[in-house]
């Protein structure tokens, strides 16, 4: 999974990069369906946003959080996409069909 970073108007330092790459390792066993992924942080109004993107096969899942420090953020960010990953597991479970096992012959014994 490919993950682009994005800073506006803040300069991202080295520690908060390693932070990223560890929470966002929390969607690798989800890495079947996650194609890219964009992380873009920054400050508004005096709160740190972070917003994520997740770009699947077939769909797109984006989320914002808001917090009072950027590593706050990121935390509440990758909590609100794991779930929403599970949630479209189980949604995409849920549409295939379980396989059907073999009808049972019936065996007639002659007398």
């Amino acid at each position: 999974m490919s993950m682009r970073l994005t800073g506006r108007r803040i300069e991202i330092s080295p520690q908060l990069k390693d932070y990223i790459d560890r929470k966002m390792a929390k969607l690798d066993r989800y890495s079947v369906h996650i194609v890219d992924s964009e992380l873009i942080l920054y400050y508004e109004n005096n709160f740190a946003w972070a917003e994520g993107i997740l770009y699947l096969k077939n769909d797109k899942i984006t989320t914002r959080a808001k917090a009072d420090t950027l590593k706050k953020a990121v935390h509440d960010l990758t909590d609100k996409l794991v779930r929403q990953m599970e949630r479209f597991e189980g949604k995409h479970r849920a549409k295939i069909k379980p396989r059907r096992s073999p009808p049972k012959s019936k065996e007639t014994t002659k007398a």
